[in-house]
């Protein structure tokens, strides 16, 4: 066995770089007092309608509308499209566990898709689906930012007149053929959680094309009939539409998670450098040390990272002696097939809201596998020390 490596303090490695006109924009926020995005006489001058216009500027997109949370983000949006309660839902099994609660929120039925090796949904399991349910909603999850091949996807979304809502929780920044995710569906939803590719704290943004969606979307989030105040936003008539007929589920985005997340939008693809540089560091390590080994990665994504999943294809007992041993030295290591849910990692098996269902390959990849954080903040020592506590305790 190796020698025994350094101790490596987590809390030390800054999770998120905020610039300092982040946090200028939050001192003047906090000086003012006016952290709700809405308020009489107020418009344009929101931190939260000024982000909006930002993020569907940077996608190229029509509208953004911020919310919450980015599991607030996929209930809007599943509502937004007309889903009611009944209706059925498609999602690849390997997600986390806000994405089915959304579902679930609609009272709608899920049905799970299988989970390939690669760890992205299995083409045929949603083929067999839209064949023998007739579901009309896909809602694709890039669980851990894993992306399947969307050529594939988008086929049989178009054959099969599906609408589909891409859960980009995971993905901010990425690409698939120079396409950003998040512009390939009817509706994408992404998050602005601190672990996230931008540091809002909290936070959500729905991004769409369509004029009745966004509009919706706005009634939804919770906008008091102030919807002018969006900048991103359809025509008024649009409104009159949906207006008397459409909740408030007040779900807004506040001010200060806004001007966070606007004061890092610029540097994004620069930080997706420094995150794949990360990522790529610890995966070299990883292929070096017996009996570990990763996913497969496509070659026409361009991926924004912001953890590293592999596999450990040892009994549970040894699985969870590896992970007492990294966490003895500093490194906190979540394991997908724990038998009960732990911090951010789940698995199907976990959610007893859900109709009983058998993913035959999914069960298998979630038994041994292993999920590590990286910030993009991490240096090169630092990355050779994780290294080595994993060829310690593996």
């Amino acid at each position: 066995m190796d020698s025994p490596p350094k101790v490596l303090d987590f809390s030390q490695i800054s999770v998120a770089e905020i610039p300092q006109s982040g946090k200028d924009r939050v001192n003047k926020l906090l000086d003012s007092g006016n952290l709700f995005r809405y308020s009489e006489g107020k418009g344009s001058d929101s931190a939260v309608a000024q982000l909006e216009s930002e993020f569907a500027d940077f996608f190229g997109k029509k509208y953004a509308i911020g919310v919450n949370s980015g599991g607030s983000a996929l209930f809007i949006a599943l509502k937004a499209v007309g889903v009611s309660s009944g209706d059925i839902v498609m999602l690849n099994a390997f997600t986390l566990a806000p994405v089915p609660s959304a579902i679930e929120n609609c009272s709608c039925e899920t049905i799970l898709l299988d989970t390939t090796d690669d760890l992205v949904i299995d083409i045929e399991s949603l083929k067999h689906a839209v064949k023998t349910t007739g579901a009309k909603i896909l809602l694709l999850s890039y669980m851990r930012g894993h992306i399947p091949n969307m050529d594939d996807i988008m086929k049989v979304v178009k054959d099969n007149n599906l609408t589909l809502i891409e859960d980009c929780a995971h993905v901010m920044g990425a690409k698939w053929k120079n396409h950003d995710m998040g512009t390939l569906g009817d509706v994408s939803c992404f998050s602005l959680q601190t672990f996230k590719q931008v540091n809002g704290g909290e936070g959500g943004i729905i991004l769409c094309d369509d004029d009745d969606i966004a509009a919706r979307a706005i009634l939804m989030s919770g906008s008091y009939m102030l919807y002018e105040q969006h900048l991103s936003r359809p025509p008024s008539e649009v409104f009159d539409k949906w207006v008397a007929t459409t909740p408030n589920f007040s779900l807004r985005l506040n001010e200060i998670s806004a001007a966070l997340v606007s004061s890092q939008l610029p540097t994004l693809r620069e930080k997706i450098v420094k995150w794949n540089n990360v990522y790529e560091q610890i995966a070299s390590g990883i292929r070096e040390i017996d009996g570990l080994s990763l996913p497969n990665i496509s070659p026409d994504l361009q991926p924004a990272p912001t953890s590293i999943q592999f596999f450990c294809p040892r009994d549970g007992e040894e699985i969870s002696a590896a992970i007492a041993t990294a966490k003895s030295f500093g490194l906190n290591i979540k394991w997908f097939g724990n038998p009960q849910p732990q911090g951010f990692t789940s698995n199907y098996h976990h959610w007893n809201y859900l109709s009983s269902q058998k993913m035959k390959n999914t069960d298998v990849l979630m038994e041994g596998l292993l999920d590590i954080r990286l910030p993009s903040t991490l240096s090169e020592q630092q990355c050779k020390d994780i290294i080595a506590i994993l060829r310690y305790s593996f």
